[in-house]
């Protein structure tokens, strides 16, 4: 019995050590957990990727489990709580959690548990971003909120970002005049001199707080393609700085207007130079959500990224990043390969635009007919006299226009022979326009190489799937053995007309014209793949068409005014992200 006693006396003795142990190690060593609440993933990931400390750990957490965390940090902006969810908040602040919501824009989801100067030291932290102040930030909440005592970095003091400046690829370095930026670019042996200059602002990611992949991946792309890149990074001194720059073009990763309080001066300076600006995309989810998403953008995010920048002129919505998980399962800013390959093009050949004389320029014009004897309509729009006026236009202003009838009459005479649009059924039609049309005739082969060129893999099976292989049987001939495709066009010399196929295969021409859904036709995707690689296109524009909205797997009907796109253009049967840039 005595030698019981004395064996549960030291466990007892032993377990009270283990308590003992177990107690101090949580409260001066324990790893400190910081939670996280309505903070965007990009946003989470310079916090995260910031800390260099084993014993600090970030987490995005729910509401009904505040009370596990050494810090619940809240962002506040835009943060759309219930009332229950608020009550949540203020009993784990009431119970002891440590709680903080920043930047609140609802004065009643402005929380704080801290106390007046530690508060104080979380904002200057985050406020002043950078990796820098993100490190110091986790490290003072370790050493001050947490107080623990062991494995404890001691946290510096915040210091202000970098603002107002220039910036490349070393996110140490920044610069605050174009000289010095440029110095430093002969320096490294990166500037050419003549070069055309790409300004880059704006941006979700902050390029000073990592999460900079895609930044990066832009500035190497258009460095490598022969051009000097000026990155900014101001709000205040935008107009500024491109003023000293004098860049050949902007590219602008639009939330907004791109010079706040000097909006109108920005567009009159920049017209006055004949200056474009591009505002691409960066899309809040990976390539393959978005990809998979029939709206692909919509709400706050789409009136700030693509329509309030079309009030500066902006061009080309053209999505270019997004974001993916890496291996610690954080998302990360990433630009997609194939699309920013793309988008350099797409700069450049802005750029050579700008010199090329206009009897140089080769341009495509898409105008909305309906099938058989439909007159040439486009809600409100006057075709036939309108693009007759037009084309008149661009002859006077130095293009290469030829063959141009000498009446309106005749011009749309020549529209109804040569730009004709048959429908499935339309067989003798079909022969008479073979005969009369002079339609440019696509090869099986040529057709396919342009194919496997633009589409995806998997967007063109699902035209396969549906229409069988190409040239499939509509607008369809044989020449010399081949089968081909057989596009309906007007030759204006440098100036081609195309009327714009039927999207889709079927008997509801309203259906087909206003939403189709699946994907086109073999003649569709081939009129717009001609005028690319056929006749090699500068310039697209679509005048009155129906041309195809971003966002479905195969897009549906868009615009009925006119819209322009400059080469290489990704045209309406390119991606679901194919957009259109209002001219």
């Amino acid at each position: 019995m005595a030698k019981n006693k004395k064996w549960i006396l030291a466990a007892v003795a032993v377990l009270a050590v283990v308590l003992c142990c177990w107690a101090a190690w949580s409260k001066w060593a324990s790893t400190t957990r910081i939670g996280l609440v309505n903070f965007q993933n990009y946003q989470t990931a310079s916090l995260v990727k910031s800390n260099e400390d084993n014993f600090i750990e970030y987490e995005e957490i729910p509401l009904d489990r505040l009370g596990r965390y050494d810090l619940v940090l809240g962002f506040g902006m835009g943060l759309k709580i219930t009332e229950e969810q608020r009550a949540q908040i203020l009993a784990a602040a009431d119970e002891g959690t440590p709680i903080y919501i920043y930047a609140a824009t609802n004065p009643e989801n402005d929380i704080c548990s801290l106390d007046s100067l530690t508060k104080a030291g979380i904002s200057a932290y985050i406020g002043n971003g950078n990796k820098r102040n993100y490190r110091n930030m986790a490290r003072y909440v370790r050493q001050h909120i947490d107080a623990k005592r062991l494995f404890v970095t001691p946290a510096e003091e915040a210091v202000e970002s970098a603002s107002d400046v220039l910036y490349h690829l070393d996110e140490d370095l920044s610069f605050k005049t174009v000289a010095d930026y440029e110095k430093y670019l002969r320096e490294q042996g990166i500037y050419r001199e003549k070069a055309p200059k790409i300004a880059i602002v704006g941006g979700l990611n902050d390029p000073f707080s990592g999460n900079r992949a895609n930044i990066d991946s832009l500035i190497v792309s258009l460095q490598n393609a022969g051009m000097n890149v000026y990155p900014v990074s101001s709000y205040r001194q935008r107009l500024a700085f491109l003023r000293e720059i004098g860049p050949d073009a902007v590219i602008h990763f639009a939330h907004g207007r791109m010079v706040m309080g000097q909006a109108d001066a920005a567009v009159e300076w920049l017209k006055e130079r004949n200056i474009p600006i591009f505002s691409p995309l960066s899309m809040l989810e990976t390539q393959e959500e978005w990809e998979s998403d029939p709206m692909g953008m919509f709400g706050g995010f789409m009136s700030q990224s693509i329509v309030v920048p079309e009030l500066d002129g902006a061009i080309y919505p053209y999505v270019l990043n997004d974001q993916e998980l890496d291996e610690e399962g954080i998302y990360l800013f990433k630009a997609i390969p194939e699309r920013l390959k793309n988008f350099t093009r797409i700069i450049g050949n802005f750029i050579s635009l700008k010199r090329k004389p206009n009897a140089e320029k080769k341009v495509a014009i898409y105008y909305f007919k309906g099938a058989g004897q439909s007159s040439l309509t486009a809600q409100g729009l006057e075709t036939v006299p309108s693009l007759y006026n037009l084309l008149k236009r661009l002859k006077a202003e130095g293009y290469t226009v030829k063959n141009l009838p000498a009446t309106e009459k005749e011009f749309e005479k020549l529209l109804m022979t040569q730009g004709a649009v048959l429908s499935t059924y339309a067989e003798g039609a079909f022969d008479d326009f073979l005969k009369n049309g002079r339609p440019a005739l696509v090869g099986k082969s040529e057709y396919e190489s342009w194919v496997q060129d633009a589409l995806p893999e998997e967007l063109y099976a699902d035209v396969v799937q549906l229409y069988g292989e190409a040239p499939g049987r509509y607008m369809s001939t044989v020449r010399e053995g081949e089968p081909c495709l057989a596009v309906a066009r007007i030759d204006l010399g440098n100036v081609v007309l195309l009327p714009q196929p039927m999207a889709a295969v079927g008997d509801d021409a309203f259906a087909i014209v206003h939403g189709a859904k699946t994907a086109p036709p073999h003649p569709y995707i081939g009129a717009y793949l001609w005028a690319q690689y056929g006749f090699g296109a500068d310039a697209m524009i679509h005048f009155g068409t129906h041309g195809s909205r971003p966002g479905n797997r195969w897009p549906s009907a868009a615009t009925t005014g006119p819209t322009v796109w400059w080469a290489p253009f990704p045209t309406s049967t390119t991606t679901p992200s194919a957009t259109s840039a209002r001219a």
